[in-house]
């Protein structure tokens, strides 16, 4: 007769008896293994080779629920037939979903949130065995004992279920039932296992809002720099240099992608504050007054305030406010000397000036490279870190600098 039970997991160590009391550390240990696994299809197989290990049984299949309580095949293993089907290392495979109908085992499990084990399925005739009896004459295969427990999680949302089959005994290796204290053991594993998948998935939906804050957040960088490029009668390629340029000075000084990526979207806003500067300054063709230039200066502040105070930016408004101090203190508007200016600051001071002074402007004709890298060397320890300028130089003898400029010329 099949038994159905839904027994907690605090009977474990009276159900198992002293002398197999090591499988209560083993379950301890195989919930912190499930827990601490990030990768979905990973977990999945964890969780089915474990699930064979504790009942010794011939084979394993998971389903997962969808929003209807139809529950699609996920992923199965059989150590008999040799196959793996499904997760990172199984092959592809495409089945009908159980539908939400109790008079199918698994979804009566995932229904009632109960352990059904099933000592003989081709006796039972509680549940329709079909499909199993019809998968088992295709493959010349007999499913004889069956396990099946529903992935409950914490907040007692059904996740899936989990259907083992074919306990074997572990001395004959003959096919025999489930015994009865399997139903805790599984049950308490099942458990583990659907607080894992729902971690996993909460990660999941987490890195995903990430994403798609980073997205949105990089949007508003580059229609605020696009903003205040148009007003400087410049064009998107100027950002988009010193974006490039700034990534590879980053990375030859040896920051990390992700930190050299940071700062290259970051350096996109570097003088996002011009949009507050009246056209009458920044466009005007010859030298500034000292009242003008100081109008232009509060550029800078500007840029830094009009940023969001959120973590997203904070190097951004650090590149805004301070990629125009100087190495020696002369610069502006703090007056920042040597390690006190920002490094994201320095390194974009580089490719700022270099940009400017390879392109045409309102006030001047462009330089070639070899002008330019002369001049800022010349630079060295007063307008520019003399360490990131040995750096960038090394850029340009490479040839990088020259990649980056044909790929982001102005036409």
């Amino acid at each position: 007769m099949t038994n159905i039970t839904n027994e907690s997991s605090s009977d474990l160590s009276a159900l198992i008896g002293g002398e197999n009391v090591s499988l209560v550390q083993f379950l301890l240990d195989l919930g912190i293994s499930l827990s601490s696994e990030s990768n979905p299809d990973r977990l999945l197989e964890k969780i089915v080779d474990e699930s064979i290990t504790l009942t010794n049984a011939d084979g394993c299949t998971l389903y997962l629920s969808d929003d209807s309580g139809s529950l699609h095949f996920t992923i199965s293993k059989n150590i008999s037939m040799k196959i793996c089907l499904g997760g990172v290392t199984g092959d592809p495979v495409s089945m009908p979903p159980v539908p939400r109908d109790p008079s199918f085992v698994s979804a009566y499990a995932a229904i009632n949130k109960k352990i059904v084990n099933v000592p003989d399925v081709y006796k039972s005739t509680e549940f329709d065995f079909t499909g199993p009896k019809k998968y088992d004459e295709e493959n010349c295969y007999c499913t004889k004992s069956m396990l099946v427990a529903p992935l409950t999680n914490y907040e007692g949302e059904v996740l899936g279920v989990m259907q083992l089959v074919n306990a074997k005994d572990p001395e004959t290796n003959q096919v025999i039932a489930f015994d009865k204290k399997f139903d805790t053991l599984v049950h308490s594993l099942a458990s583990f296992a659907a607080v894992a998948i729902s971690n996993v998935r909460m990660i999941g939906e987490i890195r995903r809002r990430v994403a798609m804050l980073r997205e949105a957040n990089l949007d508003a960088i580059y229609s605020l720099a696009m903003a205040a490029e148009a007003k400087d009668d410049d064009t998107g390629d100027h950002v988009r240099r010193i974006q490039l340029y700034s990534i590879a000075l980053a990375k030859k000084a040896g920051f990390t992608d992700e930190k050299a990526d940071e700062i290259g979207y970051s350096s996109i806003m570097h003088d996002v504050g011009k949009i507050s500067v009246p056209d009458m300054v920044l466009k005007k063709p010859g030298k500034l007054t000292d009242g003008e230039f100081d109008v232009m200066k509060a550029h800078t502040e500007a840029g830094s305030k009009i940023l969001p105070a959120t973590s997203f930016f904070v190097v951004a408004r650090d590149i805004a406010r301070h990629h125009h101090e100087r190495w020696d203190g002369n610069g502006y508007p703090d007056g920042l000397k040597r390690g006190k200016i920002p490094i994201e600051a320095r390194i974009v001071a580089i490719t700022d000036v270099f940009d400017a002074l390879t392109h045409k402007r309102a006030y001047k004709k462009a330089w070639t490279f070899e002008e330019a890298i002369t001049e800022m060397k010349r630079c060295s320890g007063t307008h520019f870190d003399p360490r990131l300028m040995e750096i960038w130089e090394e850029l340009y003898t490479s040839g990088e600098l020259n990649r980056i400029f044909d790929s982001w010329h102005d036409s």
